[in-house]
């Protein structure tokens, strides 16, 4: 979602029954403004709010199109108390498994101990370890050869979950037109000038959305390492995922105004305004995955 649209492309959230409140705007734009002063990115994104029972998260995404071959560099941003954006933590593959488990409702502490690795209550190393967040010391042995002191385990934290939640959402939900980005004769992908939206019949057809990331699948990976990829808009994954019939494409009494949610994320939509550069997508959820969807369906 645009940073200077969120007040318009809200009007696309009310339809999920979601929307931000004057003071949750207020402070919102001024965090933006404060993390783009601090942040370089080609281009920056607010990306939507997770529920907690304490507090909300806020989420952002900064893109980097320049000097990134074929997709751009994504960094995702957080708060939980308006004020100030900080960096989501990078994600550690070890405990993936076990997040995909948790079911229960975030609280919106990051620092809230949900896996304990160290066996301290507090988020501080024991005294007689070194803090995971300094540089480690290299020792010699006795033939000069490197030793690396491994950090000590740290605690999965709520703010780890949180990462894990909102990359999962993002690869398997962020979409957009066919046709609104093209690639650079050096495989740079941009915004397509040219693009002027789908038209009405177009726009109510979901095989006119694609994923907004790499591709994975072969047919598309091998369209987009094409020379000629610059001339083709297709070169993403469709949205074709399984379970079948995890996406649903709506419009509003106008025909104009198109929502596509994701039923295995309830809060995704990406949306679009049929003859026009408006499109984005956005999450307003609990981030809570429908596991059971394809026994629903």
């Amino acid at each position: 979602m645009e940073i200077y649209r969120i007040p318009e492309d809200l009007r696309f959230v009310n339809q999920i029954g979601q929307t931000l409140s004057a003071e949750e705007k207020i402070k919102l734009e001024i965090a933006l403004i404060k993390l783009g002063e601090t942040q370089t990115f080609d281009q920056l994104l607010f990306w939507g709010r997770i529920e907690g029972t304490v507090a909300n998260y806020y989420i952002a995404i900064g893109l980097n199109f320049k000097n990134n071959f074929e997709f751009p560099h994504k960094t995702f941003f957080y708060t939980a108390n308006l004020k100030e954006f900080q960096n989501l933590p990078p994600l550690n593959p070890e405990y993936k498994d076990q997040v995909e488990t948790f079911r229960q409702l975030f609280s919106g502490q990051p620092e809230k101990i949900l896996i304990n690795i160290t066996g301290e209550d507090g988020d501080q190393p024991p005294a007689d370890q070194p803090n995971p967040d300094e540089p480690q010391q290299v020792l010699k042995n006795d033939d000069d050869s490197d030793v690396e002191i491994k950090p000590p385990p740290k605690n999965f934290l709520e703010v780890d979950r949180l990462a894990y939640v909102v990359n999962a959402i993002e690869f398997e939900c962020a979409l957009l037109p066919v046709g609104a980005v093209r690639l650079t004769p050096t495989h740079e992908l941009r915004y397509n000038d040219s693009f002027e939206g789908l038209n009405l019949q177009e726009a109510s057809k979901i095989s006119n959305y694609q994923h907004f990331r790499a591709p994975q699948s072969p047919n598309k990976k091998a369209l987009i390492a094409q020379d000629d990829a610059l001339f083709h808009y297709d070169f993403f994954d469709q949205l074709d995922d399984h379970p079948v019939g995890q996406w649903s494409l709506q419009t509003d009494s106008s025909k104009y105004q198109v929502t596509v949610r994701n039923l295995q994320w309830p809060g995704f939509l990406g949306y679009h305004r049929a003859g026009t550069r408006i499109f984005g997508y956005a999450y307003f959820g609990d981030g809570i995955k429908n596991v059971d969807l394809a026994f629903q369906l």
